[in-house]
């Protein structure tokens, strides 16, 4: 069925990452949602959102004077947010209660308006009635035992049905980002057999019919799975609401080491799922081949993402570079903003930005500091490396990385490295267009897709990657490096010494370089296909009809 102002798309995602200081995104799932949000918007596609509103007390990246990370709590306050308003029915507050294991638990929602058609809104547990517990149980995304996790898991995916139910929405589709909200299937299943009481795999295939699924990661730390057990405590009362044995939920997410795994389940109570890049959805079929795969490789929101400077065809060598020196100062006065060192911007500026995370690799950078401070150094063509990107407040190993990079920037490589603290929207959006060049190089068959690229790339920032996730599937001659993955500290190094510091100093008469300013051009023309309008399009054509 096609999305009408009557039935739009549910979009379910934990995280929705609109804007820089609301603290309800930890990373790319949030901003690719949040991206999915605003171009709906901008298609005028009907979409409804779902989501949690998180407090964020460890949402600000800090930095110790000896290097080591820590957090602080964000300075926002839902009571004073001009943005949100709590959803109310006849001039009251809209509250109702979502069962999670024995305990009967209130909610309440805030809606942001992004459109005519469009709204987030936001599930909430601190609201009076509910325990000291409820209340500061939503303080951060990501954490908690295995108890915690579904308790949110169940509040999020039962409370999200229930809303648009008290709202009189009727969904197009529902669409779950990742297996985190398929416990929304548990109102679903209960909701069908009010309306028709009949034998639970009659409710299923009707659950299934109004389901797709979106798989973001193949990574064993993205599949949860928990305690067989502990699930079985906290469906119990949904089974029961559909008159079913339990272990016939159960058996949905079941997987041969006795744990319920959540993207089984998201997979089975789907009618179809989709990967976000080619290479992504082939080794998701190779995975889970009994399933229905297609693929729709993600994209980024250009209204957000790309200057309107690099929008134009029309734009000669001379405009871009100008729109390019311009943007790499605006980027070296936050930079100095931030942690107040300041770099020349006439060098030439290399960035990898992005969620610390181990497959991610930014640790193979620094493995032979001598060689990265040789390409860096070298004589008439001078370069700084950025590096930004937060590790979850747990990750002990990614703040020791952390800690590490910072003393090598601070010794070997004194005057030509910063890193860049509180990764954040806004400081995105000027590493994605004041950078030169952009460094990806995750570990072989470990990304997903990665939109960073994505951003950067619209602006003309030349890639410096590893044939990954989406990298996989662009010819990158003349348009960017290729990184060699089974030596990609080496090979970054070597490419931005040998290649891309040649290219970037050598200079016609007008000062312009010339041949890097055609591979700029080239990787903006890229953003044509890489963007939320081609990946809302496909949505549209493969999952939602």
């Amino acid at each position: 069925m096609l999305p009408t102002s009557k039935n739009p798309i549910a979009y379910f995602s934990l995280e929705f990452g609109i804007d820089s200081n609301i603290p309800t995104y930890a990373g790319g799932l949030g901003i690719l949602a949040g991206d999915t949000m605003l171009e709906a918007s901008e298609l005028e596609i009907p979409m409804v959102g779902i989501g949690m509103m998180y407090k964020g007390r460890k949402f600000i990246q800090k930095i110790s004077p000896e290097g080591w990370q820590f957090e602080e709590a964000t300075p926002f306050r839902l009571d004073g947010a001009s943005s949100f308003r709590r959803v109310e029915i006849a001039g009251s507050a809209l509250r109702f209660q979502v069962q999670v294991g024995e305990e009967d638990v209130w909610v309440e929602a805030y809606r942001q308006r992004l459109g005519d058609n469009v709204t987030l809104f936001l599930l909430n547990a601190d609201v009076d009635g509910n325990s000291d517990y409820w209340r500061n149980l939503f303080d951060e995304i990501y954490w908690g035992n295995d108890e915690e996790q579904i308790k949110e898991r169940i509040f999020f995916g039962v409370g999200g049905v229930s809303l648009i139910e008290a709202l009189k929405i009727k969904p197009s589709i529902y669409h779950f980002q990742e297996g985190r909200p398929s416990m929304a299937s548990l109102a679903l299943f209960a909701s069908e057999y009010r309306k028709k009481p009949r034998p639970f795999e009659e409710i299923l295939e009707a659950v299934k019919s109004q389901i797709v699924y979106t798989n973001h990661t193949l990574v064993a730390s993205g599949i949860h799975s928990y305690d067989m057990d502990i699930v079985r405590r906290y469906v119990a009362p949904y089974a029961k609401a559909c008159e079913t044995d339990v272990e016939n939920i159960l058996r949905l997410g079941a997987e041969d080491d006795g744990r319920f795994h959540t993207t089984r389940f998201a997979l089975n109570i789907s009618k179809m799922a989709s990967g976000v890049s080619e290479p992504h959805t082939k080794m998701a079929k190779k995975r889970w081949s009994s399933y229905n795969f297609v693929n729709v490789t993600n994209g980024v929101n250009l209204t957000r993402w790309q200057k309107r400077e690099f929008a134009s065809p029309m734009n000669t060598d001379s405009d871009i570079w100008k729109a390019h020196s311009a943007a790499k100062l605006s980027l070296e006065r936050e930079v100095n903003a931030r942690v107040g060192i300041g770099y020349d911007t006439s060098w030439f500026v290399a960035t990898w930005a992005r969620r610390i995370s181990g497959y991610k690799q930014l640790d193979k950078l620094f493995e032979d500091t001598q060689l990265l401070k040789n390409a860096l150094t070298q004589a008439g063509r001078p370069a700084i490396l950025l590096i930004a990107g937060k590790a979850h407040p747990g990750d002990n190993w990614g703040k020791e990385l952390i800690k590490r990079i910072i003393d090598e920037m601070s010794s070997t490589l004194n005057g030509h490295a910063i890193f860049v603290h509180n990764y954040d929207i806004a400081l995105s959006s000027m590493l994605v267009s004041g950078s030169d060049a952009w460094i990806n190089i995750p570990e072989p068959d470990r990304e997903a897709s990665g939109t960073s690229g994505m951003k950067a790339v619209s602006n003309g920032v030349v890639q410096i990657t590893a044939k990954e996730g989406w990298a996989y599937e662009v010819d990158w001659s003349n348009k960017g490096f290729v990184v060699d993955p089974t030596k990609a500290g080496e090979s970054v190094a070597n490419i931005i010494k040998d290649q891309a510091l040649p290219l970037f100093y050598e200079r016609d008469s007008d000062g312009l370089p010339k041949k890097w300013i055609e591979m700029m051009r080239n990787s903006i023309s890229l953003s044509k296909k890489y963007n939320t309008e081609r990946m809302l399009s496909e949505y549209i054509k493969k999952l939602y009809i």
